[in-house]
């Protein structure tokens, strides 16, 4: 909250899109008083002696728009991701750096480490083996345990086994798949990612994350995450060509959207075993049509587009990047 007699701090928000979000969020930050761009007025219009504070998710921070604004005393990335920013330059100047995780991405990344892990288990069938019984047709019956006593992994699911040491290959290295890429670092797991612009290399540390082309993550990873735009580029990126690639022991999983896979090669692979499963929250066709043979496969994930979690907008991510700020500006 603001002390009697201070005066606002002004907040530059150099990406578009966020004055309705500003506007709501006044109240809520009386010490703050942010301006944003827009389409008419990029940052370095706006820029200026008045701006205390700089908020970036994916506009540019460079040497020109610090420049313009020799009283800044911190910068903060909307996103862990901070490609867009020439970090060199803001450190030079002694500002504060620091970076606010988007909600979104993190939902996201949230059910993709899901997808892997319950593909690890094979947990759907797992599931479907005790609720319904299954151990009365291999000759067993219900004992009463004691610690040596147990009936341990008596479905032997052969498709379980652990991540620690699997190699995760991330297709798209934005948002969602830095922030996958932490999660699965901590799992144990070698990350190599595929995007057209590759990460520098301190953004690489970053995210325990090495860079790789196309074809060879496929054929390196245990599991494949798709995690690109769908854009006219990525349309059908991942075809019969690269399924093919990949190891019969391999997983996809895709939480970015239907049609950057090719459904159809998709269902034809998993069908023949010729990849291990995958795990999909995301089709060519939403909600996926119950005629689909992907609703018949026993080594496949289904779920209903549940990757933005409660959701989010731009006035939670705003938000919580003006509450960093105050934080930082007070001290």
């Amino acid at each position: 909250m603001t002390v009697p007699g201070d005066r606002q701090q002004t907040i530059l928000m150099a990406d578009a899109g966020y004055d309705a979000a500003a506007a709501d969020l006044k109240a809520d930050f009386p010490d703050l008083h942010v301006i944003c761009a827009d389409d008419a007025s990029d940052a370095l219009s706006l820029a200026s002696g008045e701006v205390t504070g700089l908020i970036a998710g994916a506009a540019t921070v460079d040497v020109a728009l610090l420049d313009a604004l020799p009283n800044l005393r911190a910068v903060l990335k909307l996103g862990r991701s901070y490609y867009n920013i020439d970090v060199e330059a803001v450190r030079a100047r002694g500002l504060a750096f620091a970076c606010v995780p988007r909600k979104g991405p993190n939902c996201v990344a949230e059910l993709a480490l899901t997808l892997i892990l319950a593909l690890s288990k094979d947990l759907v069938i797992s599931n479907e083996s005790v609720s319904l019984g299954a151990y009365r047709y291999r000759g067993l019956k219900p004992e009463l345990t004691a610690e040596r006593k147990i009936a341990f992994h008596w479905m032997h699911n052969m498709r379980v086994h652990e991540v620690v040491g699997k190699t995760l290959g991330i297709i798209g290295m934005g948002e969602i798949g830095c922030e996958l890429a932490r999660r699965a670092s901590v799992m144990g797991m070698r990350n190599l990612y595929y995007k057209r612009s590759p990460l520098s290399a301190a953004l690489e540390a970053e995210f325990d994350a090495t860079y790789a082309e196309l074809e060879a993550l496929l054929a390196e990873s245990d599991y494949v995450c798709v995690a690109t735009p769908h854009t006219p580029q990525t349309e059908g990126m991942i075809g019969a060509e690269q399924i093919a690639l990949m190891k019969e022991s391999a997983y996809i999983v895709n939480i970015a959207r239907g049609g950057i896979i090719d459904e159809d090669a998709m269902i034809e692979a998993l069908s023949e075993n010729r990849i291990a499963g995958a795990g999909l929250d995301v089709f060519a066709y939403e909600p996926l049509p119950a005629e689909s043979p992907l609703c018949a496969l026993e080594n496949v994930i289904l779920c209903p587009h549940i990757g933005g979690g409660t959701g989010t907008n731009r006035n939670i991510e705003l938000g919580a990047a003006l509450a960093e700020m105050s934080r930082h500006l007070s001290g």
